[in-house]
């Protein structure tokens, strides 16, 4: 994917701007910083769905849309981003940032999907995943950690990093998934087999006093005496009895079923919810040391903390809400089913008195008892042998997913020596700095301070660029933004920005960097590089040369 463009454009303060690409290394530039060179590579990467969550204190995103023009496989594309809504190609359809995370991965021809820490199943991604290895954000991805804590959706999923590079790697494939996602479903299936059956044993309890059935065969010659019509008549009464009892059986067991999953819902939701709150109370308002105010970024947790806690709390009274109609529904069948035992009780006692039926009476006690009894057999049964085929299928799964597995490990060994290799190489560029103890797809914390920590990270980006950009078939833009914050000296200058001109700005492909304009003679002179020089403020006032610009949004009623 190459971008060519981007339109933004504040409507509530009336400015706008567009910003043309080359379809190599872009730098941009500006005097100073606070120009916009972040808030741009912000605004490209979020018009691509990224969820950026810091942003520019003078940048409002919510006043703004963004347009981009796209191309893949010569095929071109119109991105249009207002808040969370995406337009495509200036269609009238809108997409959610989910439908839109499909719509990319369609046009990356890419399937990704991650296992949901929640519900331990696999689940769709947003674009932030999708874009994971290609875009190092200036403040969420310099914090120590690289790639995991860049953004905060990379939470929602296990071993996000690692998954997504497997992915691009192609250590992971549709094949794979599919299996997965098979395995989850026979799992789920199994899982609410097993509960159907804890909730049948339940139910069985219920009808522990009944007494067992007795042998039949006692009373056959005594009924023979009875005249045939009269016992015919009973004995469509007892089927009649089984029947509905079965039938009202059966229903409590789904409803008991349902009643079960949501109470270890509501169990875990009450936990994540303790979790929730003594996290959000471990980040104080102020340092009980040197009473300072909380940092932006804690502000930042305490209130996703919170937002998370209230989402629990709404799903907490939810699940209660559905519970409660469910027990509601199990009385009402329960009522039913007393009704029904009442009304033949009663047909009973109408001939409760006539001799003749004493020992029919016994025989009727007995075949319902025994009806009851063997619905029960005959459920269990049923729902033993749906255990035992899911049991044998997700072992049949299993199989096919370490098959598969195998093969993606062969590949892993070989793009693990390349990364070893170019450990090696960084090393000898960056002399006295040990990499060789970040180990390949360990994405922990970053062990070292100060500009060592950042040599690394940098170090580290750049690795696992030239992997993507030597073992992945799917291409899309780099984008670094600058890794420099505070002062630093000459001599690191030129060794960070050589190292970056060598390895980073070299990959072959679209690249966005931002740089202030008196680092650019530490970078590589003989480069073709395409500058974009940038002035404060980026956005210019809507007049007679950039109105027609305008008239890209008319798609959207603002």
């Amino acid at each position: 994917m190459l971008i060519h463009n981007i339109i933004i454009y504040d409507y509530i303060n009336q400015r706008i701007n567009k910003f043309d690409f080359d379809f190599h290394v872009n730098i941009l530039v500006s005097e100073t910083n606070t120009v916009g060179k972040s808030s741009l590579i912000k605004s490209i990467y979020h018009c691509l769905g990224y969820n950026i969550k810091i942003w520019p204190s003078n940048w409002n995103v919510n006043n703004m849309i963004f347009q981009m023009e796209v191309s893949q496989d010569d095929r071109k594309h119109l991105i249009t981003r207002h808040k969370n809504l995406f337009y495509i190609d200036n269609r009238k359809e809108i997409l959610t940032e989910k439908e839109f995370a499909l719509w990319l991965q369609g046009l990356l021809s890419i399937y990704i999907k991650l296992k949901d820490k929640k519900n331990k199943n696999l689940s769709d991604v947003y674009a932030s995943e999708i874009l994971l290895p290609f875009y190092v954000d200036q403040d969420k991805s310099w914090n120590g950690f690289v790639y995991s804590k860049s953004s905060d959706s990379f939470g929602r999923y296990t071993n996000t990093v690692k998954s997504i590079f497997d992915f691009y790697f192609e250590i992971a494939n549709k094949k794979l998934i599919d299996l997965e996602i098979e395995k989850s479903n026979y799992e789920m299936e199994l899982g609410n087999t097993i509960k159907k059956v804890e909730a049948l044993i339940l139910l069985e309890g219920e009808h522990s006093e009944l007494s067992l059935p007795v042998n039949i065969d006692n009373y056959i010659d005594k009924i023979k005496q009875i005249d045939d019509l009269h016992i015919n008549n009973y004995l469509r009464k007892i089927n009649s009895l089984n029947r509905n009892v079965s039938e009202i059986d059966n229903s409590i067991i789904e409803i008991e079923t349902k009643i079960n999953l949501l109470d270890r819902e509501i169990s875990e939701l009450n936990k994540l919810k303790t979790n929730y709150n003594k996290k959000f109370n471990e980040i104080k308002h102020t340092c009980i040391h040197c009473n300072s105010k909380l940092t932006q970024e804690q502000s930042l947790t305490r209130l996703k903390i919170r937002n998370n806690n209230y989402e629990i709390l709404e799903q907490i009274d939810k699940s209660k809400q559905l519970k409660y109609e469910y027990e509601d529904e199990r009385k009402e069948i329960q009522i039913e089913k007393e009704k029904l035992l009442k009304k033949v009780s009663e047909i009973e006692k109408i001939i409760e008195n006539n001799k003749e039926y004493q020992e029919l009476d016994s025989y009727i006690e007995d075949r319902v008892n025994q009806g009851i009894t063997n619905n029960f057999f005959t459920i269990e049964q049923k729902l033993l042998n749906e255990e035992k085929e899911k049991v044998s299928s997700i072992r049949v799964v299993k199989k096919e997913i370490s098959k598969e597995r195998k093969l993606g490990t062969q590949k892993r060994s070989e793009i693990k020596k390349k990364y070893e290799d170019l450990i090696n190489e960084y090393e000898r560029h960056f002399k006295g700095l040990k990499l060789d103890d970040s180990g390949f797809y360990s994405f922990k914390e970053v062990t070292g301070s100060g500009i060592d920590a950042n040599k690394k990270m940098l170090a580290l980006y750049t690795i696992y660029a030239n992997l993507i950009s030597e073992y992945s078939s799917v291409r899309v833009p780099f984008a670094m933004d600058s890794f420099i914050k505070n002062e630093t000296a000459t001599e690191l200058k030129e060794q960070m920005f050589s190292f970056l001109s060598n390895y980073y700005l070299s990959i072959n492909g679209q690249i966005f960097f931002s740089i202030i304009s008196e680092n650019l003679k530490y970078l590589d002179q003989n480069c073709d590089y395409n500058f974009i020089n940038l002035e404060k403020p980026i956005l210019a006032k809507i007049n007679e040369d950039n109105k027609a610009l305008v008239e890209a949004f008319e798609i959207i009623n603002i």
